[in-house]
């Protein structure tokens, strides 16, 4: 499939057209891929500049409305890490219900709805999802799925807590859509989300090897920048560590497969029958996990 044309973009968090170019566009006329097999082809990606005013990396130029495709987004790939991410979820619930430890919660970006399954549990939890194939994996558990975009969700009945796991990375207009977060939460409710930090000590070692550095993740935070978005979005912080990632040993070496050498070491140690499902808890540089209450209506934007 060829991308459509590409369009300049200034910096969505300040609105700044004064950038240093951090990678060159890799993509050329294709569009990126939009799963998780990370094959070559997975790590392709559009040009990444970082904002002179506030440090914000972003993809540009681009093409228009990205997010239409993930409608028909199948991953396979994505289906065989189920169980990693339910103890995934349980970590990250446990910091969650200590702030808030019931009441109505909506997953944006649900994929299969696996942090749904834990979160029901104890709260009244609800998706939103676009991708057809991962909105009927989730609806097939009877949890509600909105299968629309944030600004056609109706704010008629307000949510306590929205979580984006792996998903801010991927808006076109971040700005925009945590407004209509705010809308769709009520006073004092909260806004959980986990993506990386191009800042930290890591991104800035492995520079366009960093594993956050993938044609879909068209935004690049930094704590500055997102505490940035988040103030001026009605939000202040209530935390902020490194997200609690359960991973198995075959599926870290999986992921480290990116680095030639290393992937090959990896997989020798980590992929056999002895140890390779033996999961452990990863929080790693360069992975933000902030949990933000809403203390005021965003700004129109």
């Amino acid at each position: 499939m060829n991308a459509q044309k590409k369009t300049d973009i200034p910096c969505p968090i300040c609105g700044s057209g004064d950038f240093q170019v951090l990678y060159a566009d890799t993509l050329g006329d294709r569009l990126p891929d939009f799963g998780y097999d990370f094959s070559p082809s997975h790590r392709l990606s559009f040009r990444t500049v970082r904002c002179e005013h506030c440090g914000h990396g972003y993809s540009s130029p681009l093409p228009a409305d990205i997010y239409a495709n993930y409608i028909d987004v199948e991953d396979a790939e994505y289906i065989r890490n189920r169980e990693q991410r339910l103890m995934t979820a349980e970590k990250v619930l446990s910091v969650i219900r200590r702030l808030k430890p019931s009441g109505k919660l909506l997953d944006v970006g649900c994929a299969t709805g696996d942090f749904l399954d834990a979160a029901r549990k104890n709260y009244a939890a609800q998706g939103l999802e676009l991708s057809t194939w991962a909105a009927n994996i989730a609806a097939a558990t009877g949890v509600r799925i909105h299968r629309q975009r944030l600004s056609e969700m109706q704010a008629d009945e307000q949510y306590d807590i929205v979580t984006l796991w792996g998903v801010i990375e991927h808006f076109e207009t971040p700005r925009k859509e945590i407004a209509e977060i705010n809308r769709l939460l009520k006073t004092g409710g909260l806004l959980c989300l986990w993506t990386g930090d191009l800042d930290s000590w890591i991104a800035r070692l492995l520079g366009k090897r960093w594993w956050y550095v993938q044609g879909q993740h068209i935004q690049m935070f930094t704590m500055g920048s997102l505490e940035k978005l988040m103030q001026e979005s009605g939000f202040v912080r209530k935390k902020m560590e490194r997200y609690p990632y359960v991973m198995s040993l075959r599926s870290i070496a999986k992921s480290l497969g990116r680095y030639k050498a290393l992937g090959a070491l990896a997989r020798l140690l980590l992929d056999n029958r002895l140890w390779g499902d033996v999961r452990i808890t990863l929080k790693l540089p360069g992975e933000m996990f902030g949990i933000f209450e809403k203390v005021a209506p965003a700004v129109k934007v």
